[in-house]
């Protein structure tokens, strides 16, 4: 069994890797995924590092400060609410990155255009130069050089770029979907073995507080006194000779009846049964 323990850091640190690297290599590309969404990639598995130790803390200082149920419960998990919903946010932008579509290849081809429209060469270049290509749809479609000189510069490349370009962009999509996945799950491991805990500790204490009530006298317990008598035993009065008369539990032979009770003292009652 893996031990969760070593494997959680490391799965946060793969995942930070992995955010970096979509980071870096979205800028680089100038792939259509916007640096909000890469930045705050990397960020999630701090701010799920700081849930792992910020929940247990935040639950023992309110289980301490106050005794409002509904306050312990939903104070703790505001974090892990907010962890959440940029998950889903995440998830959901790194998505319309991979999947395959017409929307995909617009966002690629409205991404080139603005490159080509800013006159930012080295963008182009650069695009160009990674997938060895020249244009977007053609060798011929808004290529750099501009003026349909890629071909005469570079005689090897006969592809456009397209299609590597739209590659290269699932993959590091798929990547970064990947990495925000990785820390979702974490993070329900994380919320499901607190509830454990909290559900155990709670059990018991409610436990103990049934033990602690149950100590002490029973209040529907009777006291014993000498004027009950066996029914059983009735017929059989009289047989030691002392006509009829027998002597009664807890009294002399010829004195009166006394009622015999506990003292009471101590905490606890010592009933006579």
């Amino acid at each position: 069994m893996v031990n969760l323990a070593l494997a959680y850091p490391l799965l946060l640190l793969a995942s930070i890797a992995v955010a970096i690297y979509v980071q870096v290599t979205s800028g680089s590309l100038s792939l259509p995924l916007s640096i909000g969404t890469t930045v705050l990639a990397i960020i999630l598995p701090f701010i799920a590092v700081a849930n792992v130790f910020y929940t247990p803390l935040l639950h023992r200082f309110l289980q301490s400060r106050t005794r409002s149920l509904a306050t312990q419960q939903l104070l703790p998990i505001a974090l892990q609410v907010i962890q959440g919903i940029l998950e889903v946010v995440l998830a959901t932008l790194f998505a319309q990155g991979f999947v395959p579509g017409k929307l995909l290849e617009c966002s690629l081809e409205g991404n080139w255009q603005r490159l080509y429209s800013a006159k930012d060469d080295q963008a182009l270049q650069r695009i160009q130069d990674s997938f060895n290509c020249c244009g977007l749809r053609s060798t011929r479609d808004r290529d750099f050089p501009r003026t349909h000189q890629c071909l005469t510069t570079y005689p090897s490349r006969t592809t456009s770029c397209l299609e590597p370009w739209l590659a290269a962009e699932q993959r590091t999509a798929g990547l970064g979907f990947a990495a925000v996945v990785v820390v979702g799950v974490l993070q329900l491991i994380h919320l499901a073995l607190f509830r454990l805990r909290n559900s155990g500790g709670a059990r018991a204490r409610l436990g103990y507080r049934r033990l602690t009530q149950s100590v002490g006298a029973d209040p529907n317990e009777g006291l014993l006194e000498n004027q009950i008598i066996d029914e059983e035993d009735g017929p059989a009065a009289g047989r030691d000779g002392t006509n009829g008369s027998r002597r009664e539990y807890g009294t002399l032979e010829d004195g009166a009846n006394h009622r015999i009770e506990p003292t009471g003292l101590g905490e606890e009652s010592n009933n006579w049964r």
